[in-house]
């Protein structure tokens, strides 16, 4: 019998596809890293035998379950303002200021009613490296700083890279390194790991 050749499919794409498309990748980089952070906040010790234990922090790592509720809040806002903001990078090819991103009322960069620390963010760059810098009006309340680290040009795209807490993926393949930082006071000058000496930890969903 002569092969039946296989039917081909045909997608046609409306002129707002690439909106669409816009919402399909935040959607799927929200879905992946919220995943990634409740599967990390459910990994508890159940045995006393050693097996099957969580990772343990680092010195200079804070466990999300061992922040207030205030703090969680905030940090969960880093993550939704994060993925918002590597959604304009994919489509504009340039970091979004906080103003653009405020003016859109993506948290944490828009007025927040329960914000009674009274935190203002501001973008800070230097080459490859991004910081989003949240600092209080209030004296005792911490800072936090998005620091994104993008890979220097020319530098090959590796597809094996996975999407988890520390590597986020821009629409074109690039792999970038992603932190949510907490310290008690402000950053001069951006960086891509502010100083464990100077009271920094960075913000992470391993277990304590």
């Amino acid at each position: 019998m002569a092969a039946t050749p296989h039917p081909r499919t045909v997608i046609v794409q409306s002129p707002s596809a690439l909106r669409e498309t816009g919402g399909v990748v935040r959607a799927v980089i929200h879905i992946t890293v919220w995943s990634a952070l409740l599967m990390g906040a459910s990994w508890f010790p159940h045995r006393n035998d050693g097996a099957a234990r969580p990772a343990a922090t680092a010195v200079d790592e804070v466990a999300f379950r061992e922040l207030d509720s205030e703090a969680q809040r905030i940090y969960r806002q880093t993550l939704d303002g994060l993925t918002e903001a590597e959604d304009v990078r994919s489509r504009a090819g340039e970091w979004p200021p906080v103003e653009a991103l405020a003016a859109r009322n993506v948290p944490p960069f828009a007025t927040d009613p329960i914000d009674h620390a009274g935190y203002r963010w501001r973008l800070l760059r230097d080459g490859t490296l991004v910081n989003y810098v949240g600092t209080p009006s209030v004296a005792g309340k911490p800072t936090y700083v998005i620091a994104v680290l993008e890979p220097d040009p020319g530098t090959p795209i590796d597809p094996q890279t996975p999407v988890d807490e520390t590597h986020h993926k821009l629409r074109d393949g690039t792999i970038l390194h992603v932190s949510v930082w907490t310290g008690p006071k402000d950053l001069a000058k951006p960086a891509a790991t502010p100083a464990f000496e100077d009271g920094w930890r960075r913000i992470t969903m391993a277990a304590p």
